[in-house]
């Protein structure tokens, strides 16, 4: 008898990029819309097995669908088995929404995936009796070895491409309204930064065969895929895989644009003209901060400062869009020490600078804080502080403030529009939302009436 699966994606009013944070999940200041791959690659997964029907609602595309008009939608419906992907973001609701499905559809497996929903397994395990089960790997390998289980040593490379005609995936677009879809050629990370939230779900590093690279990309184009962006942590941790990789991809004369996130030190001139050759026209790395001690502290030592400002600046002459991530607030972190950081972010001079606020990601805290509370509903902030010189309130104007001081390097109007109003904005919608993470009603009309009154834009 063929079984019914529910993949399922909420949307609770703003924009979470749930493959961020190393699937913890952020709130981003953006309408940009971004696929879940994981969830899309484990849909695909079951889809290929006879033996089941799969369904994926992605409310994000299926115009902004609130939890009031999903619950209403899955009314008489009958599934065997559904699985959720939680955030840090929005773990609270989540929860919530599934005890109401399973009111609904009392006989269907509940699973919840995701690593916000590791983290707090437990209390989940003694508090939800409606949750069946907590995943615990990422949801696309908990695919593979669910449908898989006596065999063993299965990974990414055993993945099929994602099946992006589950969803409306033409609305999947970028802040220039091109499609952009997602695809991921290796995962995990062979460095041992301290701070690195991936490190603690990922365990292990894997690489795809080239081949099914190439594979990937080309299914992806014929669906029309304008930009495909690379989910790994460190797309060019093996220089020769990937100069292969953009060997073939020029051999082919595959037209599309590419986005990569990898580490500084793994470039050199030769390999950012053949990623550039390719198509890649964004190129994402970690900085995080401009303070050696604090780097060093963290094992997350960068490389020498002057070669690190030549390999951005030649990829930026090729045309290459350089974009740098930074983390405000160590705890060690003082005020002349975080300057540094600002510093080094100007003197090595990339096409665009994010600032993030320092999360500590280990969460080796008393048990009894591991609840949903743990995480700020709607926020990309947890709840307990950690001890540090800098406090939450000046993390945050720092963040404010280099974003604003950055941006209007390149564009005083986007400086006001991206890193003020929109964060305004957004804060302002948080704040009317946050009293109803746990009802979901009640959330559904405030972020409702907030779109009728021209407060917040759908």
């Amino acid at each position: 008898m063929i079984k019914k699966v529910l993949f399922l994606r909420a949307y609770y009013g703003i924009t979470i990029h749930s493959d961020a944070h190393g699937e913890l999940g952020e709130h981003l200041n953006t309408r940009d819309v971004f696929p879940d791959l994981t969830l899309l690659t484990a849909a695909t997964i079951f889809k290929e097995n006879p033996d089941y029907e799969v369904e994926f609602i992605d409310a994000v595309l299926e115009d902004k669908m609130l939890p009031d008009e999903l619950l209403k939608k899955l009314e008489g419906k009958k599934y065997d088995m559904i699985i959720l992907k939680t955030t840090a973001p929005t773990i609270r609701s989540d929860i919530e929404l599934l005890k109401r499905i399973k009111m609904l559809i009392p006989e269907a497996e509940i699973k919840i995936g995701g690593h916000a929903s590791k983290i707090i397994k437990k209390w989940i395990d003694e508090n939800v009796d409606e949750i069946n089960q907590v995943i615990e790997e990422p949801i696309d390998e908990f695919a593979l070895h669910y449908l898989n289980p006596n065999s063993e040593n299965l990974g990414i490379n055993d993945m099929p491409t994602p099946d992006y005609t589950l969803v409306n995936y033409k609305r999947y677009l970028d802040d220039e309204k091109r499609v952009r879809l997602t695809l991921q050629a290796s995962r995990g990370c062979p460095m041992a930064c301290s701070y690195c939230p991936y490190k603690l779900y990922y365990e292990k590093v894997e690489f795809r065969d080239v081949d099914r690279m190439v594979e990937d990309v080309k299914k992806l184009v014929e669906l029309g895929a304008e930009v495909i962006q690379f989910r790994d942590q460190y797309f060019t941790s093996d220089k020769a895989r990937i100069m292969e990789f953009c060997k073939k991809i020029i051999e082919q004369n595959i037209k599309v644009q590419l986005i990569c996130e990898t580490r500084l030190s793994s470039l050199d001139e030769e390999l950012i003209t053949m990623l550039h050759k390719a198509g890649v026209f964004l190129i994402c790395f970690g900085v995080e901060s401009g303070d050696a001690e604090i780097l060093k502290t963290y094992n997350s030592v960068k490389g020498k400062p002057e070669r690190m400002k030549e390999i951005i600046a030649y990829a930026n002459g090729l045309g290459i869009i350089t974009m740098a991530f930074y983390i405000v607030g160590f705890p060690e972190e003082t005020w002349e020490k975080v300057e540094n950081t600002y510093k080094f972010a100007d003197y090595l001079d990339s096409s665009y600078a994010i600032f993030n606020e320092y999360e500590d990601c280990k969460f080796d805290i008393d048990e009894k804080l591991l609840t949903p509370e743990l995480f700020t509903a709607f926020g990309n902030t947890t709840t307990v502080d950690y001890p540090s010189i800098l406090n939450s309130d000046e993390r945050k104007y720092l963040v404010w403030l280099y974003s604003i001081l950055y941006t209007m390097r390149i564009s005083y109007e986007g400086a006001y529009h991206y890193n003020y109003e929109i964060v305004r904005d957004n804060k302002k919608t948080i704040r009317k939302m946050q009293p109803f993470a746990y009802d979901l009603d009640k959330l559904s009309s405030c972020v409702r009436e907030m779109w009728e009154s021209g407060e917040h834009e759908k």
